[in-house]
Order: C-alpha cells, then structure tokens, then sequence
C-alpha cells in the first residue's frame, strides 16, 4: 500500500525546528557539507548570465557568480551517461549506463560511487529526484551508497504534480505540491537535521518535459512572443531559480551554508532548439551546444577556511563530469591513494586554487551510443579543438577558440596530425568497449527491499504484445496482450526464494468480460481474474502537448507467486484468449514472510 504521508508539510514543519535550533555563526565540523544540484536538459544558454535576454534566473546566476565558475564544461549528450560519470569519476561506458531506457541506463553495482565513497569517510548522504541509474536494488540509491532517497529512478516522470515518489525503501510516497518545491523541501530537511557532514545530491527534473510549470510565470513568458513550449521551458527553469534562491537562503539562515560547498551543473544540452549562445547541437548531440553546460564550485567560508586564494572566478580549462568525484574527496582531505580505482577523471582543486601551470593538457572524449556499443557519433575536445567521427569514414575538426560555433571543418585526412586524431579516438574507443555489456537482471528477494517494482519499460514484449510508443520509454505500458502466446516478460535473477506477494497494475481495451492473468515464473504458474476496467488517460497540467506517453489510471489484483531459485524469468500473459486485449504497466513483489 502507499504511505499516506504529506511529506511536503512534514519537512516544512521541521525546517523551522530546525532553523531555530541549528543557527550558528561557524562552520560545525572539520569535514565540509557538499550540496550538489543538477538540472535536467538545461542548456548553456539557459541562463540569463550567458547573454539570453529572454530568462529570468537571478538566484543561479549569482551563485555562480560566487563560484568558481567553468566556461568550458563538457557532461554526455544524454541524462544518465552523464549521471553515471558525474556519480563515478569514469566514462559512462566502464560503468554500464549507455542509455537511458530499457535497462541500459543501469550502472554496474560494483561501480563505487561518489556517494559510497564519502559515507566511507562518515559523510550522511541523501539524493532527491531523479536517479535514472538503476531502478531496482542494488543498482537504485539504496543500493548506490545513498541514505536516503525520495525521487524517481527512470529518465522522466509522468508529473510535476498530485503523484508519487518512491523512498530509499521502495515505498510509494504521495505528493501534490509542485515537484520542484517538493525534492527542494525534502532537501532542505535533510540537510537542516544532519548531524554529520552530508553530501546532498538534489537533482530537479525540470525543466525535462512534459512541460508543466506555474502558469503565472508561464504567461509571462508567452507575453514576450516565445512559442507555447519554450515558454514553457523557461517557466520551468524560473521555477527552478526561485527554489535555489529559497534554499540557499534557508541554509545560510540555519548557518548551514557556512560549511557547505555548493556544486551547480546541468546534465546536457537543451531539449530543444532556443538560444545557447551561437553553439552547435542540442541535447542528444555530441557537439559544443549538446555537452557543454554551465558548472560552478561555491567554496564560500570552506574556501576560505582552507587558504583559497580566490573564492570565485572564471575558469576556462576544459573539465567535465569526471572531475567531481576526485575533486570533492580532495576537498575532504583524502590523497590520491584513497581515491576509488580506476577513475578517468583529475581533482580540479589545482585549478580552483589557481595552480593552473601544473595543470597537463588532456583529451575529454564523448560517445553517443547505446547497445550495441559503436563508436559514433563521438569524438573530443582538447584544450582547442574538437575532433569528431560522424559516421564511419566521416571526420571533422573545428578550431574551438576562432571557431566556436563549429562553422568551418578542418579536417584533412592528408595531414599525418589530423591522422593521428582520428587514430586516437579510435584506440581509446577500442579500449573502452565491452562485450560484456548487456543489461543486467532484476534482482528479487534482496531483505532491504520492501517492494519490487518490475516495471513494463524494463521488460521485452513477445508474441504480439507491444509498448505503446512502440519502444519502451519511461513511463510506458505493454499492449495487444490477446493470448498466452503474447505478453511481457522480465530477465531476473533470484537471491531469496520462497513466496511473494504479487500485484499487478493493468487495464482492459474492448474488453467485455474479465479476463484471466496468467504468471509464469520458471516452472511455476500462478493465474488470477482480471476485471474489465477501460484504460483513459488522467487529466494532466501539461503547458504544452506532450511527446510522451500520458499518465493512466490502472486497476490493480493480486495473487500469491512461488519462486525459486532457478528461475531466470518472470512473465505475464493471459490463459486464455479473449476478445480484446489486455495492457499491463507494473508487477510490484513484496515477501510473504508467513
């Protein structure tokens, strides 16, 4: 069952226990706070600090104008590449996180995470938001190094607003405030109680569609001639703004923000096409306007407490997600020998103390692909040019410092040092790929996990079955479930047998009479009657029409299932055929302990 909880009022109520109890003038321990916030499809020129006359966002423009602030900050094309390299310190492709559905956005679990490794170091850590590495233990927060957790593993959710999220246990936790003013509350609290050192992850959905923001900031936006959807987006990244400004104020009020450094980047380019500063690419490119964000370090009092000579400037050194793993452990402390193995990526502390002549000149490769792995399009960027490989056989070089914009390809394969580009990029590609990468399993039976949500995006339709947008984005369902011959089935892998309790979220299409589900899991059958109950979307707050598939409500039943230990998959189909068909979104497992 859900938890019926209000958590919104809830953490409101103990932020002002907590502002009252906890303000104090001094930094409260050795080690300092980390908070790291990360949009989500927010481009370079997404903000009103890098030229766009069009946006309001204040709050984020002035804490990176107190920040060590990166003009040239390079994530992957696509959201959970990017996560995974900014939670690893490694090129996405080591870690398993290819792409963003269907499994393949899962990151390794033996992958040792920022988050793991400063808990190690008695950090309390806590991510709110958007995962989008892994959606079942071990590969989901619990299972990642994270405390605690309130958010959504998948790449998207289905609503700003009235739905739920899920917790560190699995548990499904009720929200109707805005999302944004939600994760921003709960980050709050999180942070206002802790004790111990924390690093925060805070990482807002918006401004990724479906577009659906505060319609007064909306109509602002409308009122200065910008189409329904950008109007929309920039509603979105507003909203985002006002709730930073709330936020630091708030930390700063409690004393918190003495001792906190505070990270700001986004996870690539924008989802659309609007201003990003003469660039070229959007998101899902491998070009400057796809992987270049903004990205910022706020030392403040931690800063200065440590002797940095500076507490704020342009940096214009080419870095990337890589980079953040080593360069907050380095802030706490730890030497190179403590830090995980491998990592790709350096600690920029050198570069943030203005050490820059230490600094050697390196490659930042990018690599847009997913399973099977292939090498293009990708290429990357030194500390002047980007080399990229469109295609096979297709090569391109762009002079970054008088040609930013990308206009004027360079490339002549007749010159032995463009050669020796292309050469590299494909030794290093060589290297990096892997025949073992396939999406893992869904793992049952793990004792820290209450319920288990085998969603249908993370299965493979067979027979006739289908998802609905025809590939299996978040959020989807399987449909044209007519027969025992059709239906979905998932790949898992069984750590505790015995018996689970098993609910299934469906819907019926022209279909007059129940229907009868049947369960098959290894050599074990479990069936159960299906009421007819017609599939309609919900009503949604949608500023725009939305690409994505749209929320439903769906009927749930439930039976007992039997699993063993040989068992290497769990599958839904009907036992019989009917006239019809059935649609099924999720089975939730839970334990039967009796």
């Amino acid at each position: 069952m859900p938890v019926k909880i209000n958590f919104t009022i809830i953490a409101c109520c103990l932020l002002l226990a907590c502002n009252a109890e906890n303000k104090t003038d001094e930094p409260t321990g050795e080690l300092p706070n980390f908070l790291f916030i990360l949009t989500d499809d927010q481009g370079i020129g997404d903000l009103s600090l890098h030229g766009n006359d069009s946006i309001r966002t204040p709050r984020t423009d002035e804490l990176l104008r107190q920040s060590h602030r990166f003009t040239q900050f390079y994530v992957d094309p696509v959201c959970a590449p990017t996560r995974a390299a900014f939670l690893s310190g490694q090129y996405p492709q080591r870690t398993g996180a290819l792409f963003v559905t269907r499994r393949a956005e899962t990151m390794d679990d033996g992958v040792t995470t920022i988050a793991e490794v400063l808990a190690e170091r008695g950090y309390r850590t806590g991510l709110f938001g958007k995962w989008h590495n892994g959606a079942t233990y071990p590969y989901n927060p619990a299972g990642q190094g994270f405390e605690e957790f309130l958010g959504f593993s998948m790449g998207h959710y289905n609503s700003y607003y009235d739905y739920h999220l899920e917790n560190e246990n699995g548990e499904r936790v009720p929200f109707s405030a805005y999302l944004t003013d939600v994760l921003t509350d709960t980050a709050l609290h999180f942070m206002q109680e802790a004790t111990a050192p924390f690093f925060c992850m805070l990482t807002y959905q918006a401004p990724h569609t479906p577009v659906q923001g505060p319609d007064s900031l909306f109509a602002h936006y409308k009122s200065l001639g910008l189409t329904d959807y950008n109007a929309g987006i920039y509603a979105m990244i507003e909203a985002n703004d006002q709730a930073i400004g709330r936020l630091l104020d708030e930390l700063e009020a409690s004393g918190k923000l003495d001792n906190t450094v505070v990270i700001f980047a986004t996870d690539n380019g924008p989802n659309g096409d609007r201003y990003r500063m003469g660039l070229r690419g959007q998101k899902g490119q491998v070009d400057e306007g796809g992987i270049r964000v903004p990205f910022g370090i706020r030392l403040g009092k931690v800063g200065k407490r440590m002797g940095f000579p500076a507490l704020s400037g342009e940096i214009t050194t080419p870095a990337a997600h890589l980079d953040l793993l080593p360069t907050l452990l380095e802030l706490t402390g730890a030497s190179p020998a403590e830090w995980p193995d491998p990592l790709d990526g350096r600690s920029l502390l050198p570069l943030l103390q203005g050490n820059g002549r230490s600094w050697t000149e390196r490659n930042l490769y990018v690599i847009k692909q997913g399973f099977p792995f292939v090498n293009y399009p990708g290429g990357f960027r030194n500390d002047r040019y980007r080399y990229v490989l469109r295609k096979p056989g297709v090569h391109e070089l762009y002079d970054l410092i008088d040609d930013p914009g990308q206009e004027t390809n360079l490339y002549d394969g007749e010159k032995p040092g463009h050669r020796a580009l292309a050469d590299d990029y494909a030794n290093f590609t060589a290297d990096l790929s892997r025949s073992d990468l396939v999406a893992p399993p869904i793992e049952i039976g793990h004792p820290q996990v209450s319920a288990l949500s085998l969603l249908a995006h993370e299965g493979e339709p067979f027979g006739e079955a289908k998802f609905h947008d025809q590939y299996g984005w978040a959020n989807d369902w399987a449909e044209n479930i007519r027969s025992n011959q059709d239906g979905i089935s998932w790949p898992v892998k069984v750590i505790e047998p015995g018996r689970y309790h098993c609910t299934i979220e469906y819907a019926t299409a022209a279909v007059d009479a129940p229907c009868n589900i049947k369960i098959t899991a290894g050599r074990q059958l479990s069936g159960m009657a299906a009421p007819v109950f017609p599939n309609k979307d919900l009503a949604t707050r949608d500023l725009v029409q939305r690409k994505e598939v749209y929320p439903r409500k769906w009927n749930e039943v439930s039976s007992y299932l039997q699993i063993d230990s040989t068992m290497r998959d769990i599958s839904i189909s009907l036992a019989q055929p009917i006239e019809g068909a059935l649609l099924v979104k999720s089975m939730v497992l839970r334990k039967d302990w009796k």
